[in-house]
This record gives structure tokens, C-alpha cells and sequence, in this order.
């Protein structure tokens, strides 16, 4: 399976994998979308994900302060907010309806 992105009214819907596999992918395809002063990634679409995931929401993050954009997270599968805690970075990241 691959990623993708598709712009929605409210943000963009993130489609597929977040694995090792699709992460350089994800990346690339997800980098313009932080140009914008508010981005929302609703991550309901995400079907499985691996540590590589998690770390594409850091380097989002990352991409997106530095360009100023205000991130949201939604719709993030409950299998990448358990890595997210065990990691011990869910205050890091700008998960919204995030219990922590």
C-alpha cells in the first residue's frame, strides 16, 4: 500500500501507510502543505503505521514551525497515539482531542 494526500474543506485527508516504506514519500508529498499559516492533517485515513510514522509527525511539526504554520493533528489511529505515549512526546505534538 502507499500514501497519499488529499485536500479536503477542512484541511487534508492523509491516506494509506506511514511506515519506513512510505516515509520519504509522505515527506515530500506532505511539505508543501505546511506552507500555509494553518495546516490540519486528519490521519483517520492512515490504515498502518510504524515508528517512521511517528517520526513523520515530529519532522512535520519541525517543517512547520519553522515555516510558521500553525499544525493540527486529527483523526490520529489509536495504534500511533500508543507509540506516541510510550514515546513520551504527546505534549510535542498538536493532537487535537488528544486525552494525553
Amino acid at each position: 500500500m502507499d500514501f497519499s494526500i488529499t485536500e479536503t474543506r477542512e484541511g487534508y485527508q492523509l491516506h494509506g501507510e506511514m511506515t519506513f516504506f512510505t516515509a520519504l514519500t509522505a515527506l515530500k508529498l506532505a511539505s508543501p502543505c505546511l506552507r500555509q499559516p494553518k495546516t490540519r492533517f486528519d490521519l483517520s485515513g492512515v490504515l498502518k503505521a510504524d515508528s517512521a510514522g511517528v517520526g513523520l509527525l515530529v519532522e512535520w511539526k519541525r517543517i512547520a514551525i519553522q515555516a510558521g504554520c500553525e499544525l493540527h493533528y486529527t483523526g490520529v489511529p489509536e495504534s500511533l497515539r500508543a507509540m506516541i505515549r510510550v514515546g513520551g512526546i504527546q505534549g510535542l505534538l498538536p493532537i487535537e482531542g488528544d486525552q494525553g
